[in-house]
């Protein structure tokens, strides 16, 4: 199957074009930076210039302001992105007759939801999900639906979970930790370490979107939760077990408005595992294993070279 990434030069997106592509599929990417198709996802013309080209049979629109921090701090470039680039993908997707759009969205949505065990038939709230970035989710969904009703674009949307592994960047608790280990510093805990997360592995999270190109996922929304609640502070004594012991440090938490907690929120991936069979593989200690092996075969390598190169 012919099948396009956007912002397939992102962390999740690499492994996401990796993945279909070792399924047979033909893969192009996508995004404004790195080896990819130098598209904006907000320049609609060139946008669907471009899907007139490709004619992808799949499309699997990650292309995002992904991290909170930014979008809470530029929410008009995120409202521009997250929703004008979405609809952008949607209309050109419409216009050439693209068998599916796959929208990454977010557990994060689920701040806009009530309390309990949460599954994809939970409504959003009326007052909202507290944040920019999660608001900008939401409405990517809903796009999603209205293009199907009105315009009869099938989708499928994906809600990941707190994603972690090779390539991740630095707004991810995973990677501060280990650029704070591999600078000689303590590993910083805000807070007392008990806010909790399931993690799961970028891999884990790529399978996903191979399964979902199913006749079954057609129209059909999927919750891609880790396997278990992790609080920080197990996740710092991980990493601290695996790199000898390194110090752990607690200090008073900054604001940080908006964020997402699970507190007495239970999303459960029941769906995926039934329609898609999909479920997560890759346990923490396995995962942050690995992730650290590629912490030191790349990021450390690429810094030592360019020490070198910044030396001559």
């Amino acid at each position: 199957m012919r099948c396009l990434v956007t912002g397939g030069e992102g962390f999740i997106g690499k492994h996401v074009a990796s993945a279909l592509s070792a399924a047979g599929h033909r893969v192009s990417v996508i995004d404004v930076s790195g080896d990819a198709i130098k598209v904006d996802i907000c320049d609609r013309e060139a946008l669907l210039s471009m899907f007139k080209e490709l004619r992808p049979e799949a499309v699997f629109h990650l292309a995002a302001v992904a991290d909170a921090r930014d979008a809470l701090a530029n929410p008009t470039k995120t409202v521009q992105i997250n929703i004008g680039g979405t609809a952008s993908v949607l209309d050109s997707a419409r216009q050439t007759k693209v068998g599916r759009v796959i929208l990454a969205s977010t557990c994060w949505v689920a701040n806009a939801m009530g309390s309990g065990v949460l599954d994809e038939t939970s409504p959003f709230l009326a007052d909202g999900g507290g944040h920019v970035y999660t608001t900008t989710k939401i409405a990517s969904e809903l796009l999603v639906h209205d293009f199907a009703k009105l315009y009869g674009q099938p989708f499928t949307i994906l809600r990941y979970g707190i994603p972690y592994g090779p390539g991740m960047w630095a707004g991810l608790v995973l990677k501060n930790f280990l650029d704070q280990a591999f600078a000689g510093k303590p590993l910083r805990i805000f807070g007392d370490g008990s806010a909790s997360r399931r993690f799961v592995y970028v891999e884990d999270l790529a399978r996903a979107h191979v399964a979902a190109l199913q006749n079954v996922a057609v129209n059909q929304v999927y919750n891609l939760e880790g396997m278990r609640f992790v609080t920080v502070r197990e996740l710092a004594d991980l990493v601290s077990k695996l790199l000898d012991g390194v110090e752990i440090q607690y200090v008073e938490e900054p604001n940080r408005i908006g964020s997402f907690h699970y507190f007495r929120k239970l999303i459960s991936n029941n769906k995926a595992y039934i329609d898609l069979g999909w479920a997560p593989e890759v346990d923490l200690e396995d995962g942050v294993r690995r992730t650290i092996e590629w912490y030191k075969r790349e990021v450390l390598a690429e810094r030592a070279r360019s020490a070198v190169v910044g030396i001559a």
